[in-house]
């Protein structure tokens, strides 16, 4: 008489918990990279709302104070548009101005604004948008509490 076993072997049960486990870990980390796209692509698209809303805050400011862009970056639009923006530790204007960190940043004269904020994909990039029309990647060391222009020159962003 043949004895006939009915389930599986404690081998077969850790062949397949192990294949299960790296195909999870592969799946996690394709997830999170499209996350981070996501984030980046709402960071660059709010942004890029400043543009023609400064424009409009320039002209109603021009014909009532003759004041340019001052105090556009606490502005609703400004405020409404980082409100918007996922938060973002990494970000070098979290602590002195929002939870996104974004820098937003008028000149003393008030003829001239930029904002920056960290990217999630890669934190070495930062998303800038300034008064002339600007929108491009820059380094995020070059996106500072200090910033009126978006840099022209990308430098080398390695280890920022």
């Amino acid at each position: 008489m043949k004895l006939l076993s009915k389930g599986f072997t404690l081998i077969e049960l850790v062949v397949v918990i192990a294949i299960i486990a790296v195909l999870s870990g592969v799946i996690l980390f394709s997830v999170t990279q499209y996350i981070n796209k996501g984030k980046d692509s709402n960071i660059s698209g709010n942004l890029a709302v400043l543009i023609p809303a400064g424009e409009v805050y320039y002209n109603a400011e021009n014909s009532l104070n003759n004041d340019g862009y001052t105090g556009f970056c606490d502005s609703s639009v400004v405020t409404n548009a980082i409100s918007q923006m996922p938060p973002n530790a990494s970000g070098a204007c979290t602590l002195v101005d929002n939870a996104s960190g974004v820098c937003c940043n008028v000149d003393t004269g008030g003829q001239a604004w930029a904002a920056c904020a960290t990217e999630f994909g890669d934190s070495n990039y930062a998303y800038c948008v300034d008064s002339r029309g600007l929108k491009k990647e820059i380094c995020s060391s070059q996106c500072l509490s200090e910033i009126t222009v978006c840099p022209t020159i990308l430098d080398s962003c390695s280890g920022s």
